[in-house]
């Protein structure tokens, strides 16, 4: 009885294994959808639609992108929350989501309500100006700002984007006030810069292409390092306030998603971040590649989570967040 009892489970492990075998090969028999949280044109909505293709060959099917911008770059997140487990719904996921739980209510938890795929990417940020703005450095600009308190406006992604904390706290190290102008994302941000209704902005590498043409200029760079493409541009921090921004973002899907699922999800993405056609996308918008696996990736968001809590206790106590 005892052998019989041992050949059942043998058996039903192996008859599970094949089970699970055949539910991997079937996937994806249908086209995937990745919510891009920004409006088309970019940064990320950029990179993603250059990895999208080489993912799809080697996922062997079509991988749709589909922008649903606003809210601080959440409704990606927020529709992972409503979506089936089931692999064939993504979305991009911003750092905003480990920071938001912190400052309003949320309907997900950053730690519960995702699997987390692959990180890939992180923008490399500066403070752009017009060319023909009248400051020559940052601290021309807060030289200016001290004299009109709250009337340099400065475009910002969102209203609890990183680009908008960042800001304040370089402003009240700074000992100014400036007013930060909330926008869907980096394009709108650019053209309103380029118009003149703002007055400068945190940009990524939207920035680039506009400096390249001389249209815009960095004041400072927002970076923990001084940027290769920009040798003579100081980090914010080098200026005595002691600020830089990290906002890197990955793929995830619903939380339950089938791990063989996931699995086969992160090789596909990880070998289109590999590719020449996301290579060549990051070089030109100046981003860094921060690659982080499936273990990885969430032990990253455990721990910037938890950091997130601090910094944003510290900005409401300095009155900076009402």
């Amino acid at each position: 009885m005892r052998a019989l009892s041992v050949l059942i489970q043998l058996g039903l492990a192996l008859l599970l294994a094949l089970g699970q075998a055949a539910f991997a090969q079937k996937f994806p028999d249908r086209p995937i959808t990745l919510l891009v949280p920004y409006a088309a044109g970019g940064p990320a909505d950029q990179h993603m639609r250059a990895m999208v293709e080489d993912a799809g060959r080697a996922l062997g099917q079509t991988v749709v992108i589909q922008n649903v911008p606003g809210a601080s770059g959440t409704h990606g997140a927020l529709a992972l929350t409503r979506a089936a487990a089931d692999g064939y719904t993504l979305a991009l996921l911003p750092s905003t989501l480990y920071r938001e739980p912190h400052m309003t209510s949320v309907k997900y938890d950053p730690l519960t309500s995702f699997a987390y795929i692959i990180l890939m990417s992180d923008y490399t940020q500066g403070l752009a100006v017009r060319a023909d703005s009248p400051w020559a450095n940052w601290k021309d600009f807060v030289s200016d700002a001290a004299k009109r308190p709250g009337r340099l406006n400065i475009g910002v992604n969102g209203i609890i984007g990183t680009p908008r904390i960042v800001m304040e706290e370089a402003a009240e190290g700074s000992g100014v006030q400036l007013n930060m102008v909330p926008f869907k994302g980096d394009s709108e941000i650019a053209a309103a810069l380029l118009g003149g209704h703002i007055d400068a902005a945190p940009l990524s590498g939207i920035a680039s292409p506009h400096i390249v043409a001389g249209k815009m200029r960095y004041l400072v760079v927002l970076t923990e390092k001084r940027v290769k493409r920009y040798p003579d541009t100081p980090m914010l921090k080098e200026t005595g306030t002691d600020v830089w921004m990290s906002s890197p973002y990955g793929i995830g899907a619903p939380a339950g998603t089938d791990p063989v699922r996931l699995k086969l999800l992160h090789d596909a993405f990880h070998k289109a971040l590999d590719g020449a056609a996301s290579l060549k996308t990051m070089e030109q918008l100046n981003q860094l590649m921060v690659y982080k696996n499936q273990d990885d990736y969430r032990a990253f968001v455990v721990d910037t989570f938890a950091k997130e809590k601090i910094r944003i206790t510290k900005l409401r106590q300095r009155g900076l967040l009402e």
